[in-house]
């Protein structure tokens, strides 16, 4: 071998080295990832199900007056007496109905975080009650569970993260391996499908069209974590709210039941805290002043109890507004009518502006071609993942089905296995789990060894 050749032959081994842990990687991933995928397009499926299976709660016929809105208020206080009204979303056009989230009665006073609410659609030119739902009966937040904790909570939540995270691992190891060090020709699709080569080809030129959407798919998502996102990264990229009095409550207790409708930089974000006792601004005055800031789409969150306050917000995680960059929350004092906060994307840190883009981007929410584009990015993360098992099962020799990884010198496996637990240190249940998989692969490697020796 020539000297000239030793530049390919340290990048191959380096490759093999490399194939073997984006092989270990893929096996982590794909089983869940698969599901996330498919859950992934129910759920951007199921939001348009949703509205056709509500349309007699949704849609009214438009009138020349709508009245006040403390008018609906007292409407649906009259038929839902022994509820609690949380919030209230104005009618968003002419023909949409106006919408009260209340919180039952029965939850109220057990100590329970976000309780399950009731959606009450009422007309806003007649005052009647269309009817109700529970918030999270429907199609979309039935997916969304299976999307965000597979149903099995916190465990389920654990699973996704090192999952996420080791799929992070595949795109820049899968990144490496499909460099195209003899052109970018080599990233055009093949002709057929035969060959585990041709299936390679296939995977590599997906792998590079979806890489960086994918990327942002699972950062996005890792930011609902609960160790990752929760405990990690988001209370270091909260906005602090050290400017306005707060209370013993955060912005989270906001949201629905499991529905954020909270800007992610906000929900560790504690709330500002009324100075006086009584509530004096009605539900008019409220909605009269959420128009002088120039809110359009928009929701109002009640008073709920001593030194609690009006809140006016318009944001994308809600499905208010389609634009991250208009993004507003203002803060009313219930006794007096101050404005005690006005929140906008301007204030939130870095991440959180980041946050607030990607993660509406990630559901859909930022206007039908972001729906639309999602739903071929899934596609296209789907036949990534199956061009990947094509390749494995090709490789199988005798049919016989194995999960060994490729073999690789051991210095170049054990110096990729430094740079992959250093890499993993940003994600750190996925790192114990990487542990893990390096301390099998040693017994077994070194199990093979020993038993070799005792052959001989």
């Amino acid at each position: 071998m020539t000297t000239e050749n030793l530049p390919m032959e340290n990048h191959n081994k380096r490759y093999k080295a490399v194939w073997r842990w984006h092989f270990y990687a893929g096996l982590m991933v794909i089983p869940i990832l698969m599901l996330l995928t498919i859950s992934g397009l129910l759920m951007l499926l199921a939001k348009p199900v949703d509205d056709a299976l509500n349309q007699h709660l949704l849609i009214v016929e438009s009138q020349e007056n709508r009245l006040a809105d403390s008018v609906l208020l007292n409407k649906v206080k009259e038929n839902y007496q022994h509820d609690s009204v949380k919030l209230y979303i104005p009618a968003q056009h002419e023909n949409a109905s106006a919408v009260f989230s209340l919180e039952p009665a029965h939850t109220q006073g057990h100590g329970g975080h976000n309780p399950k609410s009731i959606l009450v659609y009422v007309n806003p030119y007649t005052g009647k009650v269309l009817g109700d739902r529970v918030s999270s009966d429907s199609w979309y937040e039935t997916v969304k569970t299976l999307h965000g904790s597979i149903y099995l909570g916190d465990i389920g939540d654990l699973i996704i993260e090192v999952t996420a995270g080791f799929a992070v691992m595949l795109v820049f190891t899968g990144l490496y391996l499909a460099w195209p060090v003899q052109g970018w020709r080599t990233l055009l699709p093949p002709k057929k499908f035969q060959s585990r080569a041709d299936w390679r080809q296939l995977h590599k030129t997906i792998g590079w069209l979806i890489a960086i959407p994918l990327f942002f798919f699972l950062i996005s998502g890792l930011a609902w974590t609960n160790i990752w996102g929760g405990k990690l990264i988001q209370p270091w990229n909260s906005l602090p709210g050290t400017s306005f009095k707060t209370s013993e409550a955060n912005h989270s207790d906001l949201n629905d039941h499991g529905a954020h409708r909270v800007p992610w930089a906000l929900e560790q974000t504690p709330l500002p805290k009324s100075h006086g006792h009584d509530i004096h601004l009605t539900l008019n005055e409220v909605t009269k002043i959420a128009k002088e800031f120039g809110f359009q789409g928009f929701r109002v969150h009640l008073p709920q109890g001593h030194h609690s306050v009006w809140t006016i917000s318009a944001t994308t995680m809600a499905g208010d507004i389609t634009n991250p960059l208009a993004e507003n929350i203002v803060h009313l004092d219930p006794s007096t009518g101050q404005v005690l906060a006005n929140i906008t994307f301007d204030d939130y840190p870095a991440m959180g502006k980041a946050m607030a883009a990607f993660i509406p981007f990630h559901e859909g929410n930022l206007g039908r071609w972001n729906w639309l584009l999602n739903i071929v990015f899934v596609v296209i993360i789907f036949m990534l993942m199956v061009s990947g098992l094509v390749m494995w099962l090709k490789r199988q020799r005798q049919h016989t089905i194995s999960v060994n990884a490729p073999k690789a010198a051991k210095i170049n496996t054990r110096n990729v296995a430094i740079i992959m637990m250093v890499f993993s240190l940003f994600f750190p249940m996925t790192a114990v789990t990487l542990i893990g998989i390096i301390c099998v692969d040693w017994l077994m490697t070194a199990r093979i060894t020993l038993w070799r020796r005792l052959v001989k």
